[in-house]
């Protein structure tokens, strides 16, 4: 590093090496500012980021460079994980829209009663792609919005890892997706860009979704027999999907009058992406919606929502038991914190688009979030 330029600037250095990353806080002389053209001269030839902070004494300039290249990427993994993913979600799809590629046949194993594979039939598998294909655009713009954040502020960040399921374990065919950040967060700006740009852009691919799908769903009387009002029959199993405030809306705008609606493959696909996204606005530990409380509110006031909600999610199992199991999943994330780590530097304030992203995000989490959402 150019430590001599630096010197001229500054009262004191400090390094610290983080990660993948070097950071010099350098406070600078008595009367220069960030504005000053020494100053200005100085940042437009840093090869890294750089921000600044008022202090006691003065402003710090800090200055970040990357010290290692990125890795490189494991691409084929990455394309083996997609096409197994669309796959089983497909699948899934037909069999929310009524077909049975496989020929599920209900016989005992080991005494009990299961629905067993008897054949392959690939014309049945198509409507499953009216399912399958808005829910991988809704993840993969999800992660791509994470994705491209990271790499606008130099970090390192994988590709998304696709994670497929068999319908017996998960009944949509995937366990969503995720990237991998193998640089440390820096500031609050920082955690703010990456934590909402992914919620958002799933938001927009997820909301026309869900529109066309509810009007392209089926309205029926109620009857007795049925569950609810967002009903997907599945390997003859009728299951309600639950309604929150945001479905409620989309529903009076693009069905008004129907009580009882059998989903059409693409609402489902609307409903789950926007179930996923509000999942990952949870205010809890390092979801996205820990990121952005974090970045909203600093470290103690995202402890005490945490806290608050993580408390309200043990309350809610009793009439859903799937929140015991996301309040497990929750901990395990978090590595049995709450809390969210601390960035290097939370002094830097957000932006005012920043603050409206967050906001405009946890907005969305409390029209999005549905109590009850399967039975």
């Amino acid at each position: 590093m150019p430590f001599p330029a630096l010197t001229e600037l500054f009262a004191a250095v400090r390094v610290v090496r983080i990660g993948d990353r070097e950071v010099v806080f350098g406070l600078l002389l008595p009367g220069l500012a960030p504005d000053d053209p020494a100053v200005r001269r100085m940042l437009a030839g840093w090869p890294g980021s750089h921000w600044a902070s008022p202090a006691d004494d003065g402003w710090e300039i800090a200055l970040e460079v990357r010290t290692r290249p990125p890795r490189r990427e494991r691409w084929l993994l990455h394309s083996v994980l997609l096409a197994a993913t669309l796959l089983s979600a497909t699948l899934s799809g037909a069999l929310i829209a009524g077909r049975d590629p496989l020929g599920l046949a209900e016989r005992v194993v080991l005494g009990v009663p299961l629905p067993v594979p008897t054949g392959f039939y690939a014309a049945a598998l198509l409507p499953g792609f009216l399912f399958s294909l808005p829910l991988m655009a809704v993840l993969l713009g999800h992660e791509l919005g994470h994705y491209f954040a990271a790499r606008r502020h130099g970090l390192d960040a994988s590709p998304p890892y696709f994670i497929p399921a068999p319908f017996i374990i998960s009944l949509i065919g995937t366990f969503g997706a995720f990237i991998r950040l193998r640089s440390p967060m820096l500031h609050r700006r920082m955690l703010m860009d990456v934590g909402a740009a992914g919620p958002l852009a799933g938001l927009v691919i997820a909301l026309p979704a869900a529109a066309a799908g509810i009007a392209m769903s089926r309205a029926i009387p109620v009857l007795p027999h049925l569950p609810g009002r967002n009903l997907v029959p599945f390997l003859g199993v009728p299951l309600q999907l639950g309604d929150s405030l945001l479905w409620l809306a989309l529903r009076a705008l693009f069905a008004p009058g129907a009580e009882v609606l059998v989903l059409h493959p693409l609402a489902v696909a609307g409903w789950v992406g926007l179930f996923f996204t509000a999942m990952n606005l949870l205010p809890v530990a390092q979801l996205d919606g820990g990121h952005i409380l974090y970045a909203l509110l600093g470290p103690k006031r995202q402890l005490v929502v945490a806290t608050l909600f993580f408390g309200s999610l043990l309350v809610q199992g009793w009439w859903w038991p799937g929140w015991w199991f996301w309040a497990v999943l929750v901990l395990l994330i978090g590595r049995g914190r709450l809390a969210h780590p601390p960035v290097l530097d939370p002094r830097l304030p957000l932006t005012r688009r920043q603050r409206a992203a967050g906001w405009a995000c946890v907005v969305f989490f409390v029209l999005a979030f549905a109590p009850v959402p399967i039975s």
